[in-house]
């Protein structure tokens, strides 16, 4: 039982690392802020380059102090001069099948010209280089995955952190990223390298929609349930759970949402996440995908190996499932009428020689 209880304790201490400090700068997808706004202001009010679209999906290989993982973060809405995004970290389970770690998650409402995986192609293409303390940016080509990128590269040290943002000057596109953690004398104590694995649209079944009209900002829901241990020969160890989420801004077709979960005796600290109309497994959906009839596989991501299909779609609830097929499986359950995240259910083997799994299962009070 301790393992178990080490195993749940580590996600949550992952998710204090990945999660973004603040949210006044745009994130990267390390959850480390971009001080490149603070270089080049401009960006704040800039549109979003051709590269980026709703649906666009950017997958990156990180390695960290925590060990290697994907890094996936998701484009879910554009609003002019913004863009809502979700990040999700995943990494191989103890049967060797990526899965996700679902308190790791975060999002933010981020300048569209300097988003977590892009930034302007026609202010880097403006950029000067230079060398100095605080700043370093030079030109040079860079091979990534057998693609050749003309490379724009920026070394930014800012309150003790080493930032290094490498984007193809043609798109836009973060191809490399570094943060050292840095000592008083200079020294890293803490480094994380991300390298672009790949961009994809991921298969929304639906177009456009809005935030729907029950969500409006500072509204509070919450949900219970638990945590469960099945462990083959013992007896079930449930653990009670409260989940509370509040809306903390709602734009057109997005929201922020700050998730607070609470067990026995802990709450433990705030997350924030966002949802936006172009998302599957998001807090709620939007009125246009309440229309839709059908069931079964909806995206195959090539990366992680995850499967989202509609399990069930009828005229009281849509289900919608993610699972890799072996090891892992999400269930969140949606009032077919307004949207809501009525409940949801994950079931993961926590450790495969004894058949422990984890059950967790969650219901909307009220």
């Amino acid at each position: 039982m301790r393992k178990i209880v080490f195993f749940t304790l580590a996600v949550i201490i992952i998710c204090a690392v990945t999660s973004p400090a603040s949210a006044a700068l745009p994130t990267l997808p390390s959850g480390k802020e971009n001080p490149l706004p603070i270089l080049y202001p401009e960006l704040n009010g800039k549109v979003a380059p051709p590269l980026v679209t709703e649906g666009l999906r950017a997958t990156y290989y990180a390695t960290t102090k925590n060990g290697e993982s994907l890094i996936q973060t998701d484009v879910v809405a554009l609003d002019g001069s913004l863009a809502a995004t979700s990040t999700t970290l995943y990494i191989q389970g103890p049967l060797g099948y990526m899965r996700p770690l679902s308190v790791s998650s975060f999002g933010s409402i981020v300048p569209a010209g300097c988003g977590d995986f892009w930034c302007d192609p026609g202010i880097l293409k403006k950029a000067k280089e230079r060398s100095d303390n605080d700043v370093v940016i030079v030109r040079a080509p860079l091979e990534v995955n057998g693609e050749v990128y003309q490379a724009i590269r920026f070394e930014i040290k800012r309150e003790g952190t080493r930032y290094i943002m490498t984007y193809d000057e043609n798109t836009g596109l973060l191809i490399h990223h570094r943060y050292d953690i840095l000592s008083a004398d200079g020294t890293s104590t803490d480094t994380g390298i991300l390298q672009i694995r790949n961009t994809r649209e991921v298969e929304i079944p639906w177009e456009g929609g809005t935030v729907p009209g029950w969500i409006r900002a500072g509204k509070k829901v919450t949900y219970q349930g638990q945590t469960l241990y099945q462990i083959p020969g013992s007896a079930d160890v449930p653990l009670p759970l409260t989940l509370t989420v509040e809306f903390a801004s709602v734009l057109k077709e997005s929201s922020v949402l700050k998730s607070t979960v609470q067990d026995q005796s802990t709450t433990w600290p705030s997350s924030t996440t966002v949802s936006g109309v172009y998302q599957l497994m998001g807090f709620w959906l939007p009125e246009v995908a309440l229309k839709i009839d059908e069931v079964g596989e909806i995206d195959a991501d090539p990366d992680t190996g995850m499967i989202v299909s509609a399990v069930q779609n009828d005229d009281e609830l849509i289900v919608l499932e993610m699972t890799n097929g072996n090891d892992y499986q999400k269930l969140l359950s949606y009032d077919k009428n307004t949207g809501q995240l009525l409940g949801s259910y994950e079931e993961q083997v926590t450790e495969p020689m004894t058949g422990t799994v984890q059950k967790t299962a969650l219901e909307l009070m009220g």
